[in-house]
């Protein structure tokens, strides 16, 4: 179904919002307390109408629940109760208690007001929330003991347990110290091993030129060894060369010589 809100909501909407709700929660709840109208025609011109002043409406009521949240505000709410002796009470703390509370304090505010986060049937402290409108909402804590004495034992327990304790502080402070240490150390660690990769990159870098001039001197060397190899065998194939002509001059001498004997002879 469709209505018209004519108060705010946390989970549904503002003044005037037109929202879809469960058949049953508008019929039972929301129109009859006069929190919404249908959403029809009629209805919307007849909320037109009224916006106006539900609006300023509803401004008074927000300044008068803040007015009221101030006055309980830090307020510490001691319930003593008899209990046994593991802490369960004989009952428990409702929300009309709480109310009662309130009352006789002067102060309205209504059980519908008050929301338990968990049914308070031990002795403790508990969170509770007041909710006096949707935009107006404040959490307290109510002390459920068997004794005055008790209420202020559980206070003062509750307070140690919300302040850190001395000892994990300075468990936490030499831990931090240790721990800035090691980083240190393990950057110190870490800078050494650069400068030895440094230094031995620097022996390899080095290493690298003698290989690199020792090649050099060697293939100058080699080269040198050649070229003098070289020489000497043209010297030997000229050598040779000459020793063979040499011979075939003499060779040819020696045919001309019986040549011109045999002429001789022939005369």
């Amino acid at each position: 179904m469709e209505v018209i809100l004519l108060e705010s909501f946390n989970k549904l909407g503002k003044i005037g919002d037109i929202v879809n709700v469960k058949d049953g929660f508008a019929r039972n709840y929301l129109i009859p307390q006069k929190k919404a109208l249908r959403a029809n025609k009629d209805n919307k011109d007849h909320f037109t109408k009224i916006k106006k002043e539900l609006i300023e409406k509803n401004n008074k009521i927000i300044e008068e629940a803040k007015k009221s949240l101030e006055k309980i505000s830090g307020e510490e709410i001691i319930f003593i109760r008899n209990a046994s002796d593991n802490g369960q009470l004989y009952g428990s703390v409702s929300p009309k208690d709480i109310s009662n509370y309130f009352n006789q304090k002067q102060i309205d505010i209504k059980p519908s007001n008050i929301n338990l986060h968990t049914a308070i049937k031990k002795v403790g402290i508990y969170n509770i929330n007041i909710k006096l409108h949707a935009e107006v909402t404040c959490d307290l804590k109510i002390n459920v003991a068997t004794s005055a004495e008790n209420a202020n034992l559980q206070k003062v327990d509750l307070n140690k347990l919300d302040e850190p304790n001395e000892s994990v502080v300075v468990e936490e402070s030499k831990k931090h110290s240790d721990d800035k240490k090691n980083v240190s150390e393990n950057e110190n660690v870490k800078t050494k091993t650069v400068k030895k990769s440094n230094k031995k990159t620097e022996t390899n870098t080095k290493s690298d030129d003698l290989i690199e001039k020792e090649d050099a001197k060697l293939g100058e060397k080699s080269n040198s060894d050649s070229k003098d190899i070289k020489t000497k065998n043209i010297e030997k194939l000229e050598s040779k060369i000459k020793g063979n002509t040499k011979s075939e001059s003499l060779e040819e001498n020696k045919e001309d010589t019986k040549l011109e004997d045999k002429s001789e002879q022939k005369e």
